[in-house]
């Protein structure tokens, strides 16, 4: 893998970002946890982690944003099982005219998030990206481990094509985008794309993915008290995921891995300044590089892994969905 040539820059300015830059709601949010003793995601059982996820969704009390309408539609798996699927419609939707479609994998480790924990997100994404978002409810782990997630979004992506006439699609626009454990499924179909294993892809847009489960990068050392995501925390997320540790160097598990990276989709990635997955994040942008693919890459400094999907903690949610907006709009002109 080509990562070596970032390194000198790369270290200072990750020195620079550790002890120099948090920006002040996620210093409130985390002493916020602090001072309620909130547990961390590895102390918990998967299902009190996604009982805890509601119940601070439920806490939050977020209003959602109106679009033109919302649909749920059940397409059917490998495993002969229902996928729950969630279209969004902006309110610029025209049955006469195609519609570019983004499709959504959800967070959460895969361990947790629903159609529910990212139903604001992905409202808000359809407002500014003017385009049909259609969210992914996979199943998750330790109930269903890898391969069954990826599978069930290879199977969500093929039955695309089949809603082509009913909701007039552009099968020539479709990208995928995700945050963390999402943007892991996301950046393992764009490679499948690139090898012609699925339809074509057009673009890939990837918050704080997680492309490198082995756990092995620097910025796995980074740390602060009340943080959601530390090194434990990815060590229970991938323990429950993978059925052995040799999975984590296969590429459909880890797509930064992914032998040839010639002929991706155009990718853009939002990092946050404060998060484990950084490292991970930037060798993956550099290896797409490497291979002649098109990469724009933006940083938020002083954010912890999660603020996207946590809008009401973190207003710098609202700066990067209108970011993503925007870069789906330019890859498809």
């Amino acid at each position: 893998m080509i990562i070596e040539d970032k390194n000198l820059e790369y270290d200072f300015i990750l020195v620079m970002v550790i002890f120099m830059q948090i920006d002040k709601e996620t210093e409130l949010f985390l002493k916020n946890r602090i001072k309620n003793k909130a547990k961390l995601h590895h102390f918990l059982k998967p299902n009190e982690l996604r009982q805890d996820r509601l119940r601070q969704l439920k806490e939050d009390n977020l209003l959602p944003p109106q679009i033109l309408s919302v649909k749920d539609i059940k397409v059917q798996s490998e495993y002969n099982q229902d996928i729950n699927l969630r279209f969004y419609f902006p309110n610029n939707y025209q049955q006469n005219k195609r519609n570019s479609v983004i499709i959504f994998f959800h967070g959460g480790g895969f361990v947790m998030g629903n159609l529910e924990t990212h139903d604001f997100t992905c409202r808000s994404i359809c407002i500014e990206s003017k385009m049909i978002v259609i969210a992914v409810d996979y199943s998750l782990s330790p109930e269903y481990k890898f391969p069954y997630a990826l599978n069930e979004a290879k199977d969500t992506l093929k039955s695309i094509p089949s809603f082509e006439k009913e909701f007039k699609l552009d099968l020539n626009n479709i990208f995928v985008c995700g945050d963390s454990a999402g943007g892991n499924l996301a950046a393992v179909l764009a490679a499948y794309s690139s090898k012609k294993m699925t339809i074509p892809i057009k673009g890939q847009i990837l918050i704080y993915p997680c492309v490198d489960l082995t756990l092995s990068m620097k910025s796995m050392d980074i740390y602060l008290d009340g943080m959601t995501l530390t090194f434990d925390t990815m060590s229970y997320f991938i323990n429950h995921y993978l059925e052995s540790k040799e999975d984590a160097v296969n590429w459909q598990a880890s797509p930064l891995f992914v032998d040839d990276m010639k002929n991706m989709p155009e990718t853009y990635i939002f990092a946050a300044g404060l998060d484990p997955l950084l490292d991970e994040g930037v060798a993956y942008k550099n290896r797409l590089e490497y291979f002649g693919n098109k990469v724009t890459y933006k940083l938020y400094p002083g954010q912890i892994h999660g603020f996207l999907s946590n809008s009401k903690h973190f207003p710098k949610s609202a700066e990067c969905i209108k970011e993503i907006g925007k870069a789906t709009l330019l890859m498809s002109t």
